[in-house]
Order: C-alpha cells, then structure tokens, then sequence
C-alpha cells in the first residue's frame, strides 16, 4: 500500500475517532459543574466599576471585563433555544471568547439570588485526541511495523510512570528507587521494541542505565552540597503543602532520572545500531576500529542531543525566567536562586548522562562482539 493511501486512510480514522469522543463527551458531560456551549455571537469587552461600593478603597482591587455572548447549550440535550448572557473575567486572564467556538460555562450564585457567569476554558477533549491520533496514525503510516513497535514502547512507559510510580509515591513509597525501578523498565521495555539486533539489546541497555547513573550520582552530589530542597517553583512548593509527609527532595531526583533517561537511551539505541550496521557490512572489522567508530558516532550525536536536552529545560522554564529577569535580579543573585539551581541540576545530569552513555555503550558492543567472535573460532 503507497504511503499517500496509508496517509488518507489515518485522516479518516482520525476524523472518525474525533466525531466519536466528541458525541460521548458531551452526551456523559456532568453539566452541574460547567456547561459546554457554542458561541453564536461575542460583543465587545468592556471594564466594569467595582462590584460594590467601597472596593475601588481596598488595596487590590483586580480589574474585570463584561461582555455579552450568545450561545447555544451543547451539553445540554434538552435545551436547544438560543441565550444570550454576560459574562465576566479578570483582565489578562482566561480565553478570548470568539464566534464560532465551544467553551466551557460556569457560574457563581450569591446570596441575593443573582448569578454571575464565566468562561472557565475552551472545549478542547475530542481536538486533543484527535492530535495525539492523527500523529500516531501518520508515524505508522510512515514507518511501519518499526512506527506500531515505537509507539507501544512509549504508551507503556506513560503508563508505568502514571499508572505505577505516581501512585506509589503519593501513597508514601521512597521517590528514589521507585523512579529507578521505572527507568530499568522503561529502558528494558523501549529497547525491546526498537532495537532491530537481538543480540545486541543488552549492549544498549547497559550502556544507557551506566550513562543515567553516572549522570545521576553527580546530580545527587550536587543536590546534596547545594542544599537544594526540590521546593522551588509553584508546584513543588503545592505538593508540599497538600501532602506534607512527602519527600521533596527525593520526588526532585526522581524527576532528575526520568527526564534524563529519554535522551540517554536515544543516544545509546543511535550508537548500538550503528555499530551493528558496521559490523553487518564488514563482520570481521578490528575491534579498535570498531569502538574508534562507536565513539566518533557518539561525539557527533552528543553536540544535538546536548543542545536539545538544554534547550527543552529552558522551554519548559521560560515563564520562570522571564518572571525572574522581570524582577531585576543581579547575576549573582540568579545564580543563587534555588529554581535555577534545580534547572542547572538537571541539565547536568542529562549532559553527563549522554557523556557517560556514549563510551560505555560503545565498550560493551566491543566486549559482546569480542565474546561472540572468539565463540565462533
């Protein structure tokens, strides 16, 4: 089957799996807490006076908006008349209401009986399924049997870390080695289904967990020494106050392992097949020769993985930043900030992780390689 027809057929199943989840999220929608409608038409906004008299004195005084929509209820099958209602919102926050969308509807009930309404956030369920659909769907249509094994690989370790080690731990179980039982099985797992060579998945495996720990053990040393308590940021801090009993610090070095172990096992899976793919032409190449060509592979990969690794660490942090920068802290001072601290940990475990993974893998391949020649003479 030609790839452009592979590519029409995962449009349709997309299609149908969105129209799906569509009809039975709406239908199931517990339209006691918000109601999802669409938008017919949107007026202007317009700032409105304070509530009562007396609030433009208090201290803060947060500035709202008005504005007048009328919509048709979705969620609600036994209403299909028009309304039309204002509703309100914090100025710079929440969504721009447009014509033409489906949101979700709140409201607040006073006391004196009046009803204040507001727009929590665009309905987005069945777009986000159909995204993560249409990518699943056109990286098989691209890849094949290599694209199912891929995905397979990557639904179960979501799972592991949703279904098994985020559980665990809100229940009061050692963040540490839960995160470490996870990684071996994630990598166990990953390597499975994406390296091609049987004979050599224990080579990427143990070059990639050697890589991890290494860049581990230097991370918790340095959490160590610099006293960092896993508390900096709105989360951490939150989590910490829902649910006192837990360790921070260790919940903060099991995100150091789990955020590391996708590029260090990309760079060890990278240089294991390209090893093998060597050794698949020329079987009788030199060993030295070998490791030369696994480590050269790996110093060009480590430039772009470093750089990726780096680089979606400060994405993620970028609001952070900007806040940080906002606020006219000096460089010495940013240094010493213990968000940024966190950020510089984890960018070196990942770094030294990809350092460690590169030698070692290509060491093992060597040792294995050297094994099996001398058990065919």
């Amino acid at each position: 089957m030609k790839i452009s027809t592979r590519l029409i057929i995962a449009l349709i199943i997309s299609w149908a799996i969105y129209s799906a989840v569509d009809y039975v999220t709406v239908k199931n929608w517990n339209n006691n807490e918000s109601l999802i409608i669409s938008v017919i038409d949107a007026g202007s906004e317009h700032e409105i006076p304070p509530a009562y008299e007396g609030e433009a004195d208090l201290d803060e005084v947060y500035p709202m908006t008005e504005q007048e929509i009328t919509f048709l209820p979705v969620s609600d099958f036994d209403d299909k008349s028009e309304h039309k209602i204002k509703i309100v919102r914090l100025i710079g926050s929440g969504v721009d209401v447009k014509a033409g969308s489906r949101y979700l509807l709140v409201w607040d009930m006073f006391d004196d009986g009046t009803v204040q309404y507001s727009i929590a956030d665009k309905f987005r369920v069945p777009s986000v399924i159909f995204f993560i659909v249409v990518v699943c769907l056109v990286l098989i249509a691209m890849t094949g049997r290599r694209g199912i094994l891929a995905l397979a690989g990557l639904i179960f370790s979501i799972g592991i870390l949703i279904f098994a080690m985020i559980p665990l731990i809100t229940k009061g179980w050692r963040p540490v080695p839960l995160a470490m039982a996870s990684v071996f099985i994630i990598s166990t797992v990953t390597i499975f289904f994406v390296v091609k060579h049987a004979r050599y998945r224990l080579v990427a495996l143990l070059g990639s967990l050697s890589g991890v720990t290494g860049g581990f053990i230097v991370a918790s040393v340095v959490v160590y020494f610099w006293q960092l308590t896993g508390l900096a940021g709105e989360g951490s801090a939150l989590l910490a106050s829902t649910l006192p009993e837990l360790n921070m610090t260790g919940i903060f070095l099991a995100a150091i392992l789990v955020g590391a172990i996708g590029a260090v096992l990309d760079v060890g899976i990278s240089i294991t097949a390209s090893m093998s793919e060597l050794v698949d032409y020329d079987s009788d190449i030199p060993l030295d020769r070998l490791l030369t060509a696994g480590l050269n592979v790996g110093n060009e990969v480590l430039g772009s993985m470093i750089n990726t690794l780096i680089l979606a660490y400060i994405g993620s942090s970028l609001p952070m930043a900007v806040l940080i920068s906002n606020a006219g802290v000096n460089f010495a001072g940013l240094l010493n900030d213990p968000y940024v601290g966190q950020e510089i940990v984890q960018s070196i475990a990942g770094t030294l992780g990809l350092l460690f993974t590169i030698p070692a893998t290509a060491f093992f391949f060597v040792i294995q390689e050297g094994i099996r020649r001398r058990g065919e003479q």
